[in-house]
């Protein structure tokens, strides 16, 4: 109990009184009074210590609800920026799912496209091969033949381009074997088949200007020879004197005349008898007439010849370019400079070499035809 309720208690009706003490104990009355002080003040203290702390929580709690509704407002926004999350995220989700839908049907289309290229470049390459081995095979008789190799050469390198254009590695071994033929090709000494023809048409269209045998006729006498009559009037003019009369006059004059008509006698004689060396009797005897087919018969001879040379029969060409030089010998005149100059072409056309033997294609078929089989195989 405190010193207060102690003094009320003390002061209450019906209390005992407690004897009075002695007077040596009134002494401690002020300290008691001190005491109560320090109560009331205590008590002042600590109400108004309650008193702030009660408005300190005030403060603390409208701070508290101030917070409080701004994290509500905040709770409310996050809320709503979630709402608006969730609504984009399913969106997205839809989205995704679209797209993974497009993706699958994208692979599966993707798929049906690698399988429709592969056949088709499958097929692609049988085709190339198949053709390949039909320009080959048509190459190769073209060669048989005696066809002019250049455009075989030719059509292996446009194989060739085609191949390396198709940069397919399981054909590396027909692209080799056709460099190799290539190679061949142009390694071939090939005959100048066209030369040769347009000499030959040369020859055919002079065939009418060549004379014959049979229709040569004696050359004219030169204009700087004299003629017999008039070198023999030149002498008797030159012996006459000149001192002579009319007499040597009128000799001289019947002299000259006499020698000019010796002349124009031997001129008639001359065209009617012709003396001189022919090694074929019967081209001589040939009758006019009979000069046109002479010259149809060489003419004909000269393009057997040329069908020979286009055909690349050796045989046949020499056989007949012979048979034309004989016909030449034999009918024509080899005086004449046209006729030496086509003996002199055909002679050089007999040592043409117009049937070489011309390399095969055999190895670029095998290959192709190898790959054809690999490729039938591997199904």
């Amino acid at each position: 109990m405190s010193e207060p309720d102690k003094v009320v208690a003390e002061g209450a009706p019906g209390a005992a009184t407690p004897p009075p003490e002695p007077a040596h104990r009134a002494a401690p009355a002020p300290a008691a009074g001190w005491r109560g002080w320090i109560a009331w003040l205590a008590l002042a203290v600590a109400i108004a210590s309650a008193a702030w702390t009660g408005s300190r929580l005030g403060m603390l709690e409208s701070e508290a609800t101030r917070r409080l509704q701004a994290s509500d407002q905040r709770v409310a926004q996050l809320e709503a920026s979630l709402g608006h999350a969730q609504a984009q995220l399913r969106d997205a989700q839809n989205r995704t799912a679209v797209l993974e839908s497009k993706v699958l049907e994208t692979a599966g289309l993707q798929a049906q496209l690698e399988k429709l290229y592969r056949s088709l470049a499958s097929d692609s390459t049988d085709v190339l091969l198949a053709e390949i081995e039909s320009a080959l095979a048509l190459a190769s008789q073209q060669l048989a033949l005696g066809s002019n190799p250049q455009a075989a050469l030719g059509a292996l390198q446009e194989i060739e381009s085609r191949l390396r254009r198709q940069d397919d590695p399981s054909l590396g071994a027909v692209r080799r074997a056709l460099m190799r033929d290539i190679d061949r090709l142009k390694a071939y000494p090939a005959a100048d088949i066209v030369s040769l023809a347009l000499r030959l048409d040369g020859l055919l269209a002079s065939i009418d200007q060549f004379p014959l045998v049979a229709s040569v006729r004696m050359p004219s006498p030169q204009p700087a020879d004299a003629p017999p009559a008039a070198r023999g009037a030149a002498a008797a003019n030159g012996a006459a004197p000149r001192g002579s009369g009319p007499v040597s006059e009128a000799t001289s004059r019947a002299t000259g005349a006499a020698a000019a008509g010796l002349s124009a006698l031997r001129d008639e004689l001359q065209q009617l008898f012709r003396v001189r060396r022919v090694d074929a009797p019967d081209a001589a005897l040939v009758a006019p007439e009979q000069a046109y087919f002479l010259r149809q018969n060489l003419r004909l001879l000269l393009l057997n010849a040329r069908l020979a040379l286009l055909s690349r029969n050796d045989a046949l060409f020499r056989s007949d370019v012979e048979r034309a030089i004989g016909w030449l010998r034999s009918y024509y005149d080899s005086g004449n400079r046209g006729v030496a100059g086509a003996t002199a072409q055909l002679n050089q056309l007999l040592g043409a070499r117009i049937a070489l033997e011309a390399p095969t294609l055999a190895e670029s078929l095998a290959a192709v035809r190898a790959a054809r089989a690999a490729r039938d195989a591997g199904r």
